[in-house]
């Protein structure tokens, strides 16, 4: 799962994928309310099987507690299919584990270097 910025326009993608015969109906929600505003959908493609995939997009600003999806409809299936995304934000926390997980790796490697140099150096002596 990608994590995004709060506040920045992103894109969600539903490929709906092996089915047929056309037409299939997709539907967005954000919070159970049925979203149509930043919708695309693609035409039909067709796959080398003969069925067919078609794309939907949902443009957005992804805000805090809120939960989006997509589901889709074909008289192939008994219900419709629905899935779930919910945004996962970049904390002050996870920030601070990057940034400790850099400094614990520049002091390893820093460690190795100046432990075989030591090394080399013993060997020279001897």
């Amino acid at each position: 799962m990608y994590k995004v910025v709060q506040g920045e326009r992103n894109t969600l993608i539903c490929l709906v994928n092996n089915f047929y015969p056309p037409p299939v109906k997709v539907m967005w929600t954000k919070n159970n309310v049925e979203v149509k505003e930043g919708v695309t959908l693609s035409r039909y493609y067709p796959n080398s099987d003969f069925t067919f995939h078609q794309i939907s997009t949902l443009s957005f600003i992804p805000e805090d507690g809120d939960l989006y999806t997509c589901s889709v409809e074909h008289k192939g299936l008994s219900q419709p299919q629905t899935k779930i995304w919910e945004p996962e934000f970049q904390t002050e926390s996870d920030v601070a584990e990057t940034a400790f997980c850099g400094i614990g790796l520049t002091l390893g490697l820093l460690g190795v270097g100046v432990g075989t140099f030591f090394l080399i150096k013993g060997n020279n002596c001897q």
